[in-house]
């Protein structure tokens, strides 16, 4: 409890990198197509999913991980 009280109380240490998570999210939800995951089986669910994570990791692995490129690439 003494760890996530020192946490909350440093939030703003952890501002920036909450920002690069939803960007990546964003990433994933809109560049994509995961915003609308009409998926019926557990299997196709994480096919889709995987493949998705696949290319958000290539892009990352590409060089493209500042938060600006990858706002430009999920509104793309």
């Amino acid at each position: 409890m003494k760890s996530l009280k020192a946490k909350l109380e440093n939030w703003e240490k952890y501002k920036p990198i909450r920002s690069m998570i939803e960007d990546i999210f964003k990433l994933a939800k809109s560049a994509f197509s995961l915003k609308n995951l009409h998926r019926y089986t557990e299997r196709s669910v994480k096919k889709f999913v995987c493949l998705h994570v696949l290319l958000v990791g290539i892009v990352i692995s590409l060089g493209i991980n500042s938060k600006e490129g990858l706002q430009r690439i999920a509104e793309w």
